[in-house]
C-alpha cells in the first residue's frame, strides 16, 4: 500500500485511511473489533502461541496492536535459571490503516520480572534465528484473509516529505513512515 501525504498525515492524527470497512466508513472501536477477530484466527494456530497488546503497553497510547508470537513445540523458548528467554517474532498491526509489520523479538518471564523488546525500523522484515518459514507463511496467509498487507523495510524507513510532529517516544533520526504508522506516546 502507498500512502500520500495527505494520508499520513491524517493516520498521524487518528483517522482511518483504507478503502474497505472498518477502515472506510467505520470507528477506531470497529478497527480494534476487526483486529481482536484477526487475533482470535490467529491464535487457532497449532504452531505458534499468540500474545497480542490492546492496552498499548498499560500506559499512553500506541497507534498499533502488538502481537508476539513464539513456537508452541518449545523449541524457541529456553529456561536460564529460573528465567525464559523466548525468540519470537513481533507483529504491529496498524490501528489507523490496513498494514502491518513483522519483525524478531525476544520476551523473557521470571519470577515477578520480564523484558520485551519494541521494533525499530531497522528490523522490520526479519526474522529470528532457526526456521520460522512455515509460522511466517501462516501468519502471512492470515492477515491477507483480512487484507492486512505487509509492509516492506523499503517504505518504512522512507522519510517524510513534508514537517509534522508525531507524539512519539521511538523516534530515531527524522519522521519516518514507520514513526507515522507505528508511533507510540507514553
Amino acid at each position: 500500500m502507498v500512502f500520500s501525504d495527505e494520508q499520513l498525515q491524517q493516520i498521524i492524527q487518528g483517522e482511518l485511511v483504507g478503502d474497505f470497512f472498518p477502515y472506510f466508513g467505520g470507528t477506531n472501536k470497529q478497527v480494534i473489533f476487526y483486529l481482536k477477530e484477526l487475533v482470535g484466527r490467529l491464535e487457532r494456530s497449532r504452531l505458534l502461541t499468540f500474545e497480542a497488546d490492546f492496552r498499548s503497553y498499560g500506559s499512553g497510547y500506541a497507534s498499533y496492536v502488538d502481537v508476539f508470537c513464539y513456537k508452541k513445540d518449545g523449541s524457541s523458548t529456553k529456561n536460564v535459571n529460573g528465567t525464559l528467554w523466548i525468540d519470537g517474532i513481533s507483529i504491529y498491526l496498524c490501528k489507523h490503516a490496513p498494514v502491518a509489520i513483522f519483525g524478531p523479538n525476544e520476551k523473557t518471564k521470571g519470577s515477578g520480572h520480564g523484558s520485551y523488546g519494541i521494533l525499530s525500523a531497522s528490523d522490520v522484515g526479519e526474522i529470528p534465528s532457526g526456521s520460522w518459514d512455515v509460522e511466517l507463511k501462516f501468519i502471512k496467509e492470515k492477515l491477507a484473509e483480512y487484507k492486512i498487507e505487509f509492509l516492506t523495510k523499503r517504505v518504512i524507513k522512507k522519510q517524510l516529505p513534508f514537517e509534522t510532529k508525531i507524539r512519539t517516544v521511538l523516534n530515531e533520526d527524522g519522521y519516518k513512515v514507520f514513526d507515522a504508522l507505528f508511533y507510540w506516546e507514553d
